[in-house]
């Protein structure tokens, strides 16, 4: 008679399975991730993923209350290609994951701005592939253009996956980031 593997075995057994096959869910990501994947300096470790009662989950610890929107329909937050490429942005402006609130809209269940800036109270916000209206922002506002509204500053910035490929876009985007955060 032969004895039944646990599916989990069984897959890790298989000789030709691809990391791309693997998928996390955001609580076993967010336990990857319990510490800032940049900052060497930090003794404290971040509480990575938060969930409030009308589940807007994000990850990071908010220290600096910022607000980070992308669009992410490949992963929970962010694929790993473009979680590295947003830490490099956040080490560039001498943040960490620690600092900010990362959040994908699409796993949000259609939270507009007040929702979220009441679980976030943010100071700043960029926006990475969210428009304004896509939050029920009352205002428009360009690509790159700082915006206060409501005491908050937000930013509006295409993809990560855009910026990543141009050199320009990049550099817009650093010279919105220095006025941002007065760098």
């Amino acid at each position: 008679k032969e004895t039944k593997k646990p599916a989990g075995l069984k897959a890790a057994n298989q000789i030709n399975m691809s990391l791309k096959q693997i998928i996390l869910s955001p609580e076993t990501l967010a336990q990857l991730y319990t510490s800032p994947v940049i900052d060497t300096q930090s003794t404290e470790k971040p509480n990575p993923v938060k969930e409030q009662t009308d589940t807007i989950k994000y990850l990071g610890s908010n220290k600096k209350n910022i607000s980070i929107l992308v669009r992410a329909a490949d992963a929970p937050f962010l694929n790993d290609k473009l979680f590295n490429f947003l830490a490099g942005i956040l080490n560039a402006c001498k943040l960490n994951m620690a600092d900010v609130a990362l959040i994908n809209i699409l796993s949000a269940n259609n939270a507009g701005y007040t929702a979220i800036n009441n679980i976030t109270n943010p100071e700043k916000t960029i926006l990475f592939d969210v428009s304004a209206q896509d939050i029920s922002l009352p205002l428009q506002f360009p690509h790159f253009q700082v915006q206060r509204f409501n005491n908050i500053m937000y930013l509006s910035a295409p993809s990560l996956n855009v910026i990543e490929t141009d050199k320009a876009i990049k550099a817009q985007l650093w010279a919105s980031l220095k006025q941002l955060f007065q760098l």
